[in-house]
């Protein structure tokens, strides 16, 4: 592994796609939503502390509705995410898939001062991690700054949600803080798509 290459090769094994809780940002429902025109109501679920264990319990992204926590998670059920095509066994959103899929199962390396050396496999996850293809990690670093970018927007639209208080409120009201108004986005480019501080000012 250098810091321009790191050797992996996916063969299709579904582990991602079975095994592994996808947990998109509001810029990857959106992107799905566009792309696809599914409604993120079908395709998203939300789960609960006990449901998920690699998840901090201070992580900035728990939604808190009546005493209890929940993370926005791609829904699965017996046979996987709900994208994965039940015949084909392949992402039927390849294209528009979270960029934490396009992540997988690479791991950033960085040095104290934040200066990019490269990526690795993680060591820790189901994957077989067959070796037998080379990635450029410039397109992956470019990725992961997108999805660092993403985070923050996403963190700062949980603070306003957990701010709300109304009653009868369900983890499910937080879709509307980014999705209302969006058949207008379908046209858009992503850069032209509302922030999470326009969310903010249009929420109170």
């Amino acid at each position: 592994m250098g810091k321009d290459t790191v050797h992996f090769k996916c063969h299709h094994c579904n582990h991602c796609c079975t095994d592994v809780v996808c947990l998109p940002t509001p810029w990857d429902v959106i992107r799905i939503v566009r792309d696809t025109g599914a409604d993120p109501r079908e395709f998203l679920e939300f789960i609960t502390p006990d449901e998920i264990e690699e998840v901090a319990t201070n992580d900035p992204t728990w939604l808190r509705c009546s005493g209890q926590k929940y993370l926005m998670a791609l829904r699965r059920d017996e046979n996987g995410c709900h994208f994965l095509n039940k015949a084909t066994r392949y992402c039927s959103i390849y294209e528009s898939r979270p960029l934490l899929c396009r992540l997988y199962p690479f791991k950033l390396l960085e040095s104290r001062t934040g200066v990019f050396k490269g990526f690795v496999l993680h060591d820790k996850v189901g994957c077989p991690r067959h070796r037998d293809g080379v990635y450029q990690t410039g397109p992956l670093y470019q990725i992961y700054r997108e999805d660092d970018t993403h985070q923050d927007d996403y963190h700062q639209l949980v603070q306003v949600f957990n701010r709300q208080r109304h009653l009868g409120k369900k983890p499910e009201d937080f879709i509307s803080l980014f999705i209302e108004g969006l058949p207008m986005a379908k046209t858009l480019p992503e850069s032209e798509l509302p922030s999470a501080p326009e969310a903010k000012r249009a929420a109170g």
